[in-house]
């Protein structure tokens, strides 16, 4: 089976600086599998805490 392919919307807002709004591309077979994985790599590799990154929409393609 093909996995699915989702474009997602977000804002990064660091502490002390501005926010940023940005999209990415995420695949998977399950739509919040696959987000929370995105979401947790992402807050992991840039040394953000929860409340620093806003999910602004997610949209299958």
């Amino acid at each position: 089976m093909q996995k699915k392919k989702w474009f997602v919307s977000y804002v990064l807002k660091p502490k002390g600086e501005d926010h940023v709004t940005t999209h990415a591309f995420i695949e998977g077979d399950d739509v919040e599998e696959a987000l929370e994985a995105f979401m947790f790599e992402t807050k992991k590799s840039l040394a953000l805490e929860s409340e620093e990154l806003t999910l602004l929409s997610v949209s299958l393609v």
